[in-house]
């Protein structure tokens, strides 16, 4: 019986998953002023069947409350294919910081931005790090997955 116990929490433990990049989520909510600026591709945590060839990408966002946009990710919720740096999406309109969820059931709000636009639905992204210069993380698909696009704000 004890092995059964044992068994059962092996299993329990092994099927638990995180998500990757949590440590890196803002969780105080930041100023608007310390969130405008150019934000510029730092790291693709992708899986390797997406491939490695992207396009620039970047993400501008001004003191008016407007943003433009180049080549990212839109909002379908999918984990990313072959075809994801064809489906990638640009424009322009206005920024809107917000609660994105929750991070550890409930204790700590996550912070981020969505950008609002007539011609594309954009997938919303979260801000990370705990203090200006803040960067922006666009999490793809099942956030335990680890399929992330992350930018970094240009000094």
């Amino acid at each position: 019986m004890r092995i059964l116990w044992i068994m059962l929490a092996t299993f329990a433990f092994a099927g638990c998953q995180f998500d990757p990049h949590a440590e890196l989520y803002t969780t105080d909510e930041p100023k608007n002023e310390d969130v405008v600026g150019t934000y510029v591709l730092d790291t693709l945590d992708l899986h390797p069947e997406v491939g490695t060839e992207c396009p620039e990408i970047v993400v501008e966002l001004h003191a008016d409350g407007t943003f433009v946009a180049t080549n990212i990710p839109r909002w379908d919720g999918d984990s990313p294919g072959p075809d994801f740096f064809t489906t990638l999406v640009s424009g322009s309109g206005k920024w809107e910081k917000a609660s994105l969820g929750v991070l550890d059931a409930g204790k700590k709000e996550l912070w981020g931005v969505y950008l609002r636009s007539t011609d594309h639905k954009f997938h919303p992204a979260s801000f990370t790090g705990s203090k200006p210069p803040y960067g922006l993380i666009f999490t793809l698909g099942d956030p335990d997955s680890g399929d992330a696009v992350l930018l970094m704000r240009k000094q």
